[in-house]
């Protein structure tokens, strides 16, 4: 067993005192690793950086040599009963890391645990002294007053920790499940409808899985005052912020809390348990490749709103209406000329959260979610639909925690659509390839009798010549077609612009200080469309995709 004591001795700095002892029983050293990264985004968080006045004794108040020897793993040089003690900064506000304040102490343990190399699967005891906060809870198992118990460091490592002056709690049940709701913040929406709403979608994801992987389930909302949107993933919980809560008595907002929230719901089997065998087990040290995007996040996108209308959360209008805001984000993006979604996974490392280079690469959330729809409409016109090949997903490798491959999940997608040539075509040219996927996009919409329709508004510079430029006039992008390439760069400033005739614009713009005069001619046809959806006909295909 290892043991964790935790405690903030002054909140508002935002430091966290924490003190762990482990036994050495042999004569080698100690190695500790902290993590370099967390479950559900697979990029380097280095949170080492966090750490200051780290040292280790031995039960006889010996102080012990420690040794750095990356940047985030020591050795100690010392054996039988060890403690360590270290300082760690909770100052970054979001669904993954730690904050400490007035009123709350939070934290993911993944931020500031180490694992102890060669005891990953001891059982680890976390003991909280945060008396000032009286409301505690922890997605870990409880085990007496304010006290923990991970069965290895896997499991500490996913967990959550919250200390506050005062939570709001519910609680609800779907299937055997037990979902627990806390709240950090202020609410300003309906209780009864609220989880009325959680209860339905949870209830219809259960139905369609066959059963809950956990007996419990707890999702942690940190309501903030200004804005914010993120959400992480755990086996037994999700945290999620948002802001402003107060925004959340309009219907707009209360519905991006709900796609957020059935999205890291969706996740409690597809990547907590059905996970790519690279990411089986996890290995905090290092970077962790994976192509499998298109179904981590792929997947779960796509799902995470389309259960919100499943399940009746969402009417019909309502889930377009979010459809069309993934299409258009993907619409404006031309990374997939570049990079196919299997690139950009693998990639993530590299900078799979940042909007990057001009058109490298795909995002791996919405562009898979629209090549996951695809593969749904294909599925459910040959009797089958996504929905049971994730059933299957969560049989044969979730369930057991049996790492999957890219070539498991076509084959299933194959075997279920009867039509393995024609799944085999679509991933060579769109999940393997560099082929737009919108014209098969609006083909299968079709098929269940909606239409895609484009519309323009009224900027000229956008639409005639492909140049998309913020309140402020900067230009943020230039499509990779237009003319305007040869001539503007991203960064301009553009002073004014008027039409010399219908075919040629002359354009002044500030370029670092220097004033350039530019003519660039209008193109043939329009860039950067606005996509709408539109209801043609109640087809039997589009009752069965959405119920």
């Amino acid at each position: 067993m290892i043991y964790y004591k935790i405690s903030c001795p002054i909140p508002t700095s935002q430091f966290l005192a924490i003190q762990f002892q482990v036994e050495n029983p042999g004569e080698t050293k100690l190695e500790l690793q902290l993590p370099a990264w967390r479950a559900g985004r697979y990029q380097l968080a280095n949170y080492a950086q966090n750490i200051r006045a780290l040292k280790a004794w031995d039960k006889n108040q010996r102080i012990l040599p420690l040794t750095k020897i990356s940047k985030d793993r020591w050795t100690i040089d010392g054996q039988g009963q060890i403690t360590v003690s270290y300082e760690y900064w909770a100052g970054k506000m979001d669904a993954g890391s730690a904050w400490a304040d007035d009123q709350q102490v939070y934290f993911n343990l993944v931020n500031c645990c180490f694992e102890v190399i060669g005891q990953e699967q001891s059982p680890v005891e976390v003991r909280l002294d945060l008396p000032e906060f009286p409301v505690k809870m922890s997605t870990l198992r409880p085990n007496g007053k304010d006290v923990w118990i991970a069965d290895n460091f896997e499991m500490l490592a996913d967990s959550t920790i919250l200390a506050s002056k005062g939570l709001t709690n519910w609680n609800y049940q779907a299937g055997e499940t037990v979902f627990q709701i806390w709240i950090q913040g202020e609410v300003h929406f309906e209780k009864d409808l609220f989880i009325k709403r959680f209860q339905d979608f949870s209830e219809k994801l259960i139905r369609d899985f066959g059963e809950f992987p956990e007996p419990e389930y707890h999702f942690i909302f940190q309501l903030l005052t200004y804005p914010h949107y993120h959400g992480v993933e755990h086996r037994k919980g999700t945290v999620i912020t948002f802001g402003p809560a107060e925004k959340l008595t309009d219907a707009a907002e209360m519905e991006e809390l709900l796609g957020i929230s059935c999205h890291e719901l969706y996740h409690a089997w597809n990547v907590c348990r059905i996970r790519p065998k690279e990411l089986l087990p996890y290995d905090f040290s290092k970077e962790i490749y994976t192509k499998a995007g298109l179904i981590l996040e792929g997947v779960t996108t796509y799902m995470g709103d389309l259960y919100l209308l499943k399940s009746g959360v969402y009417d019909l209008p309502t889930y377009l209406r979010h459809f069309e805001k993934l299409i258009n984000r993907e619409a404006n993006s031309f990374g997939w000329k570049n990079h196919s979604i299997l690139e950009s996974s693998f990639d993530l490392w590299l900078d799979g959260y940042q909007p990057g280079i001009p058109d490298r690469k795909v995002n791996i959330y919405t562009h898979g979610a629209l090549l996951n729809f695809c593969l749904d409409i294909m599925l459910l016109e040959n009797g089958s639909s996504l929905s049971k090949v994730m059933r299957l997903m969560w049989e044969r490798f979730g369930k057991p925690m049996d790492g999957y491959t890219l070539e498991h999940f076509k084959s299933i997608i194959q075997k279920e659509s009867k039509m393995p040539n024609q799944i085999q075509e679509f991933f060579c040219r769109y999940v393997e390839g560099n082929e737009d996927v919108f014209q098969v996009l609006e083909e299968k919409l079709g098929i269940l009798g909606l239409e895609l329709t484009k519309t323009w508004s009224d900027d000229f510079l956008l639409h005639q010549f492909g140049v998309r430029t913020t309140p402020q006039r900067l230009i943020t992008q230039i499509h990779p077609e237009s003319s305007a390439l040869q001539f503007l760069m991203i960064g301009d400033e553009v002073l004014n612009s008027e039409m010399l005739h219908p075919e040629s614009i002359r354009i002044q713009v500030n370029r670092n200080g220097r004033l350039l005069g530019l003519t660039i001619s209008k193109e043939k046809q329009p860039f950067f469309p606005i996509y709408q959806i539109a209801v043609k006909k109640e087809s039997s295909l589009q009752i069965a995709w959405r119920t």
